[in-house]
């Protein structure tokens, strides 16, 4: 039919002319039939190449396979894209020989409909496969279909081998986060244990003691920055953790952020460099806890492999918006330390699990779970480093803002008029048009003695300042000789003082000359706000704020302590005592139950209550001594003390009738916060 298709397009006439037997119309409908065949055949052609997707998606995940093939040539027209798995042969292999994949296709055209046979992987193994051979109706006839499904116990065994994999990628991912954790404890616990050491020979040095138990104080540090690590990584790899929404001061949560790595770099003789750039109204939303958690990840490191003589420097650049709606914050660390080649890089800050993060011991899981908490967040983290030159990592978030222009705060605290005293005209300038924005009426100047006479004038036409922010650098005068001269003048009302300075300890410069707070700089519109509350609660009832609970007194009162590890028992009774009270202690839940039972009504005051102890734990026992059939066994205090801070953990001690959650290390300020405000609860 095709020569005579031909001949005909050539010659007009069909072979053998008129003798053929059939008019040009006969000849002509013969040659459209053809043509139809042939398109109906190049049609259901292409329907099976087009039927590719559907075949790889019923036999996705098993180890069937589906493949089109000529048995002259032994190539394939079309194999599912499961090949590989099943078989372990490369497609592109079986595309150009399908007798790769078995010597079965030797002889495929021979089977019947149906034949069982074994195929051996190139690993070695062999399963077991019943082969569905279809010859196609249409298009070449050397074409077949061939259906191979497996029918051996093969699809478990894969099973067991792939959770065979699982487990070992997990012990090796368990045994690097294990030893980068031990490097983690060991450091500052060896910290602790040679301070110790330097104490006990230098008991009678008060100087000495004071500055080994500050450096034991940052070791501490350092050892709960990684628990926290710890139970951030636990709650992430089980989808328990949920970023919260809150409204907080970005510029108070960078102050203590600059403190706390202040001083772990002063300890390891290291220069630490904070700065701002950009930051406005700092009051944003965000999980302030997370955030935090992220800068720590990366600020330990830099301090960790910066050697000593060191810098490590911390830079904050916000952008808002047009809108003022968001801002779109970039924290820079930059360090001097020993550095990254590009491949740690890569696998560092590009690598999608915590196991390809090992290289130095204590690096990975920090800059991997700060990668985790910058994605939660929507946000980015890159890095740039070479061997022996330092490192510099960038995060980038956006944050919503938070209009802090409240003009009732101010007014409720009697701050109506303020003066801004800075020699830098730009950054007075900045702070009076924040105050302005907030509903107050702001001056700024830059002289010393302008200072003098403004508030001389101001006082004498009856319109003093309630609130002065004095730089402690302005020109002309010290800033002590301002404020000498302010209290000199006996008949002007003395405004609240804040002064500001780049210096964290100024309590002993400013004692006795009038500064109520020193504002850290740079200045930030949070840290304003908090200070004039803090300074309105301490003129409206002094000696009330928490931060007083120094002077707090436990006097007269008895504790009942159930603590099962001596060291901390007995620590725990010396911090009670020194504060004035009487502690007993109970080895065991048990214990403190029948102390407490034996007991007259009264006798105890508290109960400090540890969970997990021998014999009856925590919960236990507190629920026990609830249901007691005595007055004050439902009116004690009893607070429960646990390293666990996990939400369900402190969901059981509420439950089980305690009044309060302490964290370990217990702290004695946190101890008398919560009696003296049930003591203000009940006067």
């Amino acid at each position: 039919m095709e020569n005579l298709h031909k001949d005909y397009r050539e010659h007009g006439t069909p072979p053998g002319g008129e003798t053929a037997g059939l008019s040009p119309e006969e000849i002509r409908a013969l040659i459209q039939e053809n043509e139809n065949l042939r398109q109906e055949l190049r049609i259901r052609d292409n329907d099976i190449l087009s039927h590719d997707q559907v075949f790889d998606s019923i036999v996705s995940g098993t180890l069937h396979v589906i493949l089109v093939m000529s048995v002259t040539t032994f190539r394939a027209e079309f194999i599912t894209s499961n090949l590989e798995n099943a078989l372990g042969v490369q497609t592109g292999e079986a595309l150009e020989d399908v007798r790769r994949i078995s010597p079965a296709f030797e002889d495929i055209e021979k089977y019947d409909r149906r034949e069982e046979t074994f195929i051996h992987r190139t690993n070695g193994s062999r399963r077991q496969y019943l082969i569905y051979v279809i010859h196609l109706p249409y298009g070449r006839s050397d074409r077949v279909a061939v259906v191979l499904l497996c029918t051996s116990n093969a699809a478990k065994g894969d099973l067991e081998e792939m959770m065979l994999q699982q487990t070992q990628d997990i012990n090796r991912a368990a045994g690097y986060f294990l030893a980068s954790m031990s490097h983690d404890f060991r450091v500052p616990i060896s910290s602790i244990s040679g301070f110790v050491m330097l104490l006990m020979k230098n008991a009678e040095n008060p100087s000495k003691v004071r500055e080994y138990a500050h450096r034991i104080g940052v070791a501490c540090q350092e050892i709960m920055g990684t628990v926290d690590q710890i139970l951030d990584m636990s709650r992430i790899g089980s989808g328990d953790l949920n970023m919260e929404s809150e409204e907080f001061g970005l510029g108070l949560m960078l102050e203590e952020v600059s403190t706390i790595f202040s001083s772990l770099a002063n300890a390891r003789n290291q220069k630490f460099v904070f700065s701002t750039k950009g930051i406005e109204h700092d009051i944003v939303l965000g999980d302030r806890s997370r955030i935090m958690e992220m800068l720590r990840g990366v600020l330990s490191n830099a301090v960790k492999f910066t050697p000593s003589g060191g810098r490590v420097e911390l830079t904050v650049t916000g952008t808002p918006d047009r809108e003022g709606r968001e801002v779109a914050l970039t924290f820079e660390v930059r360090d001097t330390g020993i550095g990254m080649d590009r491949e740690s890089v890569e696998s560092y800050f590009r690598s999608e699990s915590s196991e390809d993060v090992r290289s130095e011991p204590g690096r990975g899981t920090g800059i991997w779970l700060t990668r985790k908490l910058v994605s939660m967040m929507g946000g980015t983290i890159s890095a740039q480093s070479l061997p022996g030159e330092g490192t510099i990592i960038w995060i980038r978030l956006r944050l919503s803002m938070v209009n802090g222009s409240d003009p009732d705060f101010w007014n409720q605290r009697g701050i109506h008029r303020m003066l801004i005293v800075n020699s830098n005209l730009q950054e007075g300038a900045r702070i009076r048009n924040l105050m302005e924005s907030a509903g107050v009426e702001a001056l700024s100047i830059s002289s010393g003695y302008g200072t003098v006479k403004m508030i001389e004038q101001s006082s004498a036409e009856e319109m003093g300042f309630d609130l002065i922010l004095l730089d402690e650098d302005i020109q002309d005068l010290e800033w002590r000789e301002v404020l000498g001269n302010l209290r000199a003048m006996s008949w002007i009302k003395m405004p609240v003082i804040f002064l500001m300075s780049g210096r964290t300890s100024m309590a002993r410069e400013i004692e006795g000359t009038g500064v109520s707070h020193v504002l850290q700089k740079p200045f930030y519109f949070s840290a304003l706000h908090r200070l004039a509350e803090q300074a309105f609660e301490e003129r409206k009832d002094a000696g009330q704020a928490d931060d007083q609970t120094d002077d707090y007194s436990l006097e007269g009162l008895r504790f009942l302590a159930a603590e099962d590890n001596a060291m901390n028992a007995d620590l725990l009774k010396e911090l009670l005592e020194m504060s004035g009270a009487r502690c007993e202690i109970a080895r065991n839940g048990r214990a403190a139950l029948a102390m407490f039972s034996n007991s007259r009504p009264g006798y105890y005051d508290a109960i400090l209550m540890d969970i997990q102890m021998p014999v009856m734990d925590g919960c236990t026992a507190a629920s026990a001594i609830r249901s007691l059939d005595r007055e004050d066994a439902k009116t004690i205090q009893i607070y429960a003390m646990t390293a666990g801070t996990l939400e369900e953990d402190v969901a059981r001690s509420f439950e089980a009738g305690m009044n309060a959650h302490i964290p370990k290390p217990v702290d004695i300020h946190v101890i008398k916060n919560h009696i003296r405000r049930k003591k203000d609860i009940r006067s």
